[in-house]
């Protein structure tokens, strides 16, 4: 079964100053370790280079050359498996984001809910379970949640 890698969590793993960055990238490593496992929304790769590259997402930014090293790394694997989207996946991403109360302010988020159910996939891993909870569709996996409980 593949479970869909959400941007927080490639965020906490390769943030030096994300106080779960070890463990989210041990997470990840166990996760690439098992063939067919996981997959990652196009989307999400982009707003983690986003993210990963600003200053105002993350204290110790990283270049854009280490991101673009890394997301050429990936795309040699056959692990993560990158799912891709289009313009069906747009619409029904925003026909989740009026259905749902928790998706209003995350269009990204229900981007990456779409096309992950859009492909089949239906488990959504994250540090942020509270924008992919109402969607019934998805069983939403937080690995840390247990530390904040």
């Amino acid at each position: 079964m593949l479970k869909c890698i959400d941007t927080t969590l490639l965020l906490a793993a390769t943030d030096t100053t994300h106080p779960l960055q070890a463990r989210a990238a041990k997470y990840l490593k166990a996760c690439a370790a098992e063939p067919w496992v996981s997959c990652v929304c196009y989307a999400s790769l982009l707003k983690w280079s986003e993210q990963i590259t600003s200053s105002e997402f993350c204290e110790a930014p990283l270049k854009a050359s280490t991101v673009q090293a890394a997301i050429e790394a990936m795309l040699k694997r056959r692990e993560p498996l990158i799912l891709y989207g289009d313009e069906n996946i747009i619409k029904r991403a925003l026909k989740l984001v009026d259905k749902h109360q928790s998706l209003k302010d995350h269009l990204h988020e229900a981007h990456v809910a779409a096309t992950a159910l859009a492909h089949g996939v239906n488990t959504i891993v994250t540090v942020d379970s509270a924008p992919f909870i109402a969607v019934r569709e998805l069983t939403v996996e937080n690995p840390f949640e247990t530390l904040f409980a």
